[in-house]
Formats: structure tokens, C-alpha cells, sequence
């Protein structure tokens, strides 16, 4: 398909035994350290991304772990700096490029009528191109990297949401049919684009609305060659959603499947009405939840085609989080689906603890939410020797206060996992 590759580089493997009492060879246990980590390399969304991202590959470079699965890596430039700076620890990188023109390859069931794909541009009528600049206006007067110029891009989402979502906020009420669309298409086109090329995108390019001009954000790194590498694109709203698998072979010749994925929030403010299509008519967070619980089928019904004999770990930014949480629930309905389908990678004992934290400056003052998850398929629980955060401790210097920030607005998560 045009517009789409995937990357694998790949090395040989190394199978060692162990010797037996009676002299022949059998597999030893394998101890699996996996990590997932959201970047959060998402332009004017996470704040201090320039010096974020010159910090982040080296920071990779020396991650201690086995297979590690990133979300928000949405720039190809940036998936090709970590690739090479951890070419050394993690020769084998699985990565998928997409575009606006990148079509769905699976498709998702919210369990209710979908409507079908656009083809008109967001905001292509006289009301709506008149709408959006109202928005633009106020855009390039307070939130501009280069105030009052078309060619200036938004300083920060919390500005834009301060400072103007007055004059956006009529797309959210108008009775124009394309109005949500309309919206959508500014509000994910606020982290990149310049003003110039929001207004081109919104106002002609039936299917914008998908930030970072359609990229993806996941990609794997692997210490093992990676085989049966495949990426599924699923319907997201306002970015590219992905799934990604890969197959890693250990030592002794053993292999474990990785899904990489990272869902849709469930967002649930006046500043985010759902915009999408998988919504079930559902224009608030009810809306937002139907996408993601129905990404969340689709990944475990790709998960269940794995044989059994394969362990499996499915790993990412799930956006939810379970209800016994001691930290804020969120998405509890995916979080509930998911624990039943797939085994939680969490050692009895263990006390529920955000990754998207208010003591994270990078978050901008968030409820405390535990949204990063690694769960198994075909291992029990017992397999599990521990679960711990990662990237918890702001390390990256800046120039304003705070002075230093943590890597991502996003703390990572590991397992260190027995195979038998």
C-alpha cells in the first residue's frame, strides 16, 4: 500500500541451553523485562518538547529492558533519531508510516450504526470556513509562536483552550451538519500545523481531522529479532490509531508475541466533544468510550489468534484505568473488558499507582490516572516476578521554571516476567 512500510531490522539470535543431570540440553527459564513508555512528543500538547526530544533518545539508549513498546513517537524524523541512537541495545526496531491517505485496514464495531466516510472537507461551507477563522483570529493574537502570522503555530493547547475556545466554541453548537467535524479538524490540527496550513487542511482536504498529518506514534524496540511483524490500522478519532505485533524470539529458541498499541482517551470537557464517527450518536465522553472500547475488541480478538502455546503480552497507553484504583478510574468499562479477556501483569499485592500524575509537571495539574498497562495472554500470573514504574523523576533541564521536567508527561511502566 502506498504511503505505508514497515521497518524491521533485524539480527541473528544466539539460542543457548542448559545441560541437564543426564547430559542433554534442555530450555532454562527466560526472565523477560518489558517496558512501555507514552514519549508524549506531541508538539504543543506536552510542554518543553524541544528539549524533551533531544533528552528522549538517549534516555532509550540506556533502558536495561529486553522489548519495549512506545506510544506518541508521531514524527518519522524522531522514530529514525531513537532507531539509531539504540541501535546498540535494540538492533531490531519494528515501526508502520501512515498518512492522511493511510487507509483502515481493520475495522472496529462500536455495536451500533456507523456512519459512513466523509467526503467533503470538514469545514467547507461559507458558515463553517468563516467559523474557523474566527478561531484562527484569536489563535494567531494570543496563543502564537509568531503573533499576528499565518506562518506562527500554537504556543499551547492549555492557551488555545484558555484563551479562545469562545470563538471556537460555536462549531461545537452550530446546527451546520459538518460543525463537530469542523471542530475536530482544528482541534487536532493545534499541535503541528501552522495557521496557514489548518486553514488549507480544514477548508479542502476531505479527510483531514488526524493530527501530525496522519502519522502514528507506536514503534517497538527489540534486544531479540522480531518476526511475523504486522500493524493493524483501526478507526481513531482525531489521530491515527495503530496496533502493532511483532514476535520476538529469546534464547533456547523461545518466542513471545508483543502487541504494542495505544487507544483513544476518553476525554470529558467542553474543549473535547466527540467528533468521530464510532460514537454511537454520542457527542461527550459517552462518545469517546464507545471508539475505544470497540479498539479494545479489536485487539483482543486479535490477540485470541495467537496459538496457545505462545506467550503473549499486549502492552501500551490504554487510556483506562480499573475501578479499584486508589488513584482516579477512568474508562473503567475498557479497563473490565480488558482484565477478563487478558491477565492483568500485576504480582498479588502490588498498589495501584498513577502514570499520568499530578507531581508530573508535564501534565498540567492532572487528576492522578493510571493509564499505562501491560497485560498477558497464554501466561499466568505467577509468571509475573514484578511490576514497577519508570521515568518517574524530572531529569530533563529547561530553560523556565521548573527547571528540570520528567521525560514525558507520561511515567513509564515494566514487567519482569518468567517464561518457563
Amino acid at each position: 500500500m502506498r504511503h505505508m512500510r514497515t521497518l524491521l531490522v533485524a539480527a541473528a539470535a544466539v539460542a543457548v541451553g542448559c545441560g541437564g543431570d543426564d547430559g542433554s540440553t534442555t530450555p532454562a527459564a527466560t526472565t523477560l523485562t518489558i517496558d512501555s513508555l507514552n514519549v508524549g512528543l506531541a508538539g504543543a500538547f506536552v510542554p518543553f518538547e524541544a528539549q524533551r526530544r533531544a533528552a528522549v533518545p538517549g534516555a532509550l539508549a540506556a533502558l536495561d529492558a529486553d522489548v519495549v513498546c512506545l506510544q506518541e513517537v508521531w514524527r518519522e524524523d524522531d522514530k529514525d533519531t531513537i532507531a539509531a541512537a539504540v541501535r546498540t541495545r535494540f538492533p531490531h526496531v519494528a515501526r508502520l508510516a501512515t498518512d492522511l491517505n493511510t487507509a483502515v485496514t481493520t475495522e472496529i464495531d462500536p455495536m451500533c450504526d456507523v456512519a459512513p466516510v466523509p467526503t467533503t472537507p470538514p469545514c467547507g461551507t461559507p458558515a463553517l470556513r468563516t467559523a474557523l477563522d474566527e478561531g484562527l483570529t484569536c489563535l494567531r493574537a494570543n496563543c502564537s509562536t509568531m503573533p499576528g502570522s499565518e506562518n506562527g503555530q500554537t504556543t499551547s493547547t492549555q492557551c488555545a483552550q484558555t484563551m479562545c475556545i469562545g470563538q471556537v466554541g460555536a462549531l461545537i453548537t452550530s446546527p451546520e451538519a459538518d460543525a463537530l467535524r469542523c471542530y475536530g479538524c482544528l482541534a487536532s490540527a493545534l499541535p503541528t500545523e501552522t495557521f496557514a496550513s489548518m486553514r488549507t487542511l480544514c477548508e479542502t482536504n476531505p479527510r483531514a481531522g488526524l493530527a501530525y498529518g496522519g502519522r502514528n506514534g507506536v514503534m517497538i524496540l527489540s534486544k531479540y529479532p522480531l518476526s511475523e511483524v504486522e500493524t493493524r490500522v483501526v478507526p481513531g478519532t482525531w489521530n491515527q490509531r495503530v496496533i502493532m505485533r511483532a514476535t520476538a524470539t529469546l534464547p533456547n529458541s523461545k518466542r513471545v508475541t508483543v502487541f504494542c498499541n495505544h487507544l483513544t482517551p476518553q476525554f470529558d470537557s467542553t474543549a473535547f466533544p466527540y467528533t468521530g464517527r464510532h460514537g454511537c450518536g454520542r457527542v461527550g465522553r459517552e462518545g469517546w468510550a464507545s471508539e475505544q472500547l470497540a479498539q479494545s475488541r479489536a485487539l483482543v480478538q486479535w490477540v485470541n489468534q495467537v496459538p496457545s502455546t505462545t506467550p503473549v503480552v499486549v502492552l501500551g497507553d490504554f487510556n483506562t484505568s480499573p475501578m479499584s484504583s486508589m488513584v482516579r478510574p477512568e474508562a473503567v468499562e475498557t479497563y473490565d473488558y480488558l482484565r477478563t479477556q487478558l491477565t492483568p501483569a500485576i504480582p498479588a499485592g502490588y498498589t495501584p499507582t498513577c502514570t499520568f500524575c499530578n507531581a508530573n509537571y508535564l501534565t498540567l495539574g492532572s487528576d492522578d490516572v493510571w493509564l499505562d498497562h501491560v497485560f498477558l495472554k497464554n501466561l499466568p500470573v505467577s509468571a509475573v516476578r514484578s511490576f514497577s514504574r519508570t521515568f518517574t523523576e524530572p531529569t530533563v533541564a529547561v530553560p523556565t521554571a521548573p527547571n528540570r521536567v520528567n521525560l514525558s508527561d507520561h511515567y513509564g511502566v515494566r514487567a519482569v516476567l518468567t517464561l518457563p
